[in-house]
């Protein structure tokens, strides 16, 4: 996009104009655009607090001052109880947005450098958090069997006492195996309030015939083909069968809180007249599906009930993701494991399983020596 012309203007560019400009570049949209618009309006609002309202005027030591204070709210945050505080990746993610922007205003010649990349403004940030690949967290073989264990027996006690009413625990196992075995993000199968777009996976997403599901990707600029194996097919089909979805539009997870549903009918539906969902077929009306924040308390939950414990921590979805890539990484290797997880660039692959290599070749390494 060419930057908006505000006109001769002997002062600069209005920093105003130009955060406005850059978010309307390139292809940025959904939770990534409003993150950067949210977080640059502080930032200029930060530096007009300062009499800075041009690109031009910014220099490096505003942006130090404004890296300082990003560690100031680092420091709070290691306080109990101070809602300012931030983590010190949160601090580094809030600088990298404010450096994109100055990037893009070199681009554009409006800046001769870049002040944000300069050594007095980095070393006001606080210490950047490493962790490598094998600190995060991935879904052990271990730890997939037995949550799969616990929601099969769930599920199955339930259809056994309620028949196909037991939505709930058919609804918590397919997320579960759809989860633990296709490697999708928990994003691209949930909906999220901030993003239109992402409304939940629907049934006519779902195709068993061909193994896969379709999604919109972390891109957001097409859907994706997501693989689908076999062993999640029949939570699939057993969720449906009881759901009974009267239209492909209908979101394979559909929320089961009823204040969200019954605020979803239209004003003419009776409440007490029956169940939420059946209400929903009665009226028409598409439910709304799990949100990203529902399918995490859904899985923190059933840990907790499953007796699962990973430092401390619940199974989350996107544990679920590495697992898959882990497993399949092992098996087949990085080519494979880069297919599965539909990374654009091998290097993400490489980097998220630096710990196999490096383990995979110390091995080698000591056959080599084994005779010395």
């Amino acid at each position: 996009m060419v930057p908006t012309d505000p006109g001769p203007n002997p002062e600069g560019h209005a920093l105003e104009t130009a955060i406005g400009d850059f978010l309307e570049s390139g292809s940025k949209s959904g939770n990534y655009r409003d993150a950067l618009e949210r977080v640059l309006t502080h930032w200029r609002q930060h530096l007009e607090g300062r009499d800075v309202e041009t690109v031009e005027q910014i220099s490096k030591r505003n942006t130090a001052r404004y890296a300082k204070y990003l560690s100031h709210r680092v420091d709070a945050g290691k306080k109990s109880g101070d809602e300012d505080g931030i983590s010190a990746s949160t601090a580094w993610t809030y600088y990298d947005y404010v450096s994109a922007f100055l990037s893009y205003c070199v681009r554009w010649e409006w800046l001769e450098e870049n002040p944000a990349q300069k050594g007095i403004a980095l070393d006001e940030l606080p210490p950047q958090p490493t962790k490598t690949s094998g600190d995060q967290q991935f879904w052990s073989a271990k730890d997939r069997k037995a949550l799969v264990r616990y929601v099969d027996r769930r599920a199955h006690r339930a259809v056994d006492e309620d028949g196909l009413d037991a939505f709930d625990e058919l609804r918590d196992r397919a997320l579960v195996y759809v989860l633990a075995y296709s490697g999708v993000r928990g994003g691209e199968i949930l909906s999220d309030p901030r993003d239109d777009r992402r409304n939940g996976l629907r049934w006519g997403d779902v195709d068993l015939e061909n193994n896969q599901l379709h999604v919109l990707g972390k891109s957001q600029q097409e859907d994706e083909e997501v693989q689908l194996p076999r062993q999640a097919h029949r939570p699939l089909e057993r969720l449906e069968h009881a759901l009974k979805p009267p239209s492909p539009e209908w979101p394979v997870f559909a929320t089961n809180h009823a204040p969200s549903l019954y605020n979803n009918l239209p004003d003419e539906a009776d409440p007490s007249s029956g169940e939420p969902l059946e209400l929903h077929r009665q009226h028409g009306v598409v439910p709304p599906s799990l949100s990203t924040n529902g399918g995490r308390s859904v899985l923190k939950r059933l840990c907790e009930d499953a007796e699962i414990d990973v430092d401390g921590a619940y199974l989350k979805p996107h544990g679920a993701r590495r697992g898959v890539g882990e497993a399949v990484y092992r098996e087949h290797g990085a080519a494979a494991a880069q297919r599965v997880l539909r990374h654009a660039d091998p290097r993400t692959t490489s980097q998220m399983y630096a710990h196999i290599e490096a383990s995979e070749l110390a091995e080698e390494t000591s056959e080599v020596f084994e005779n010395e």
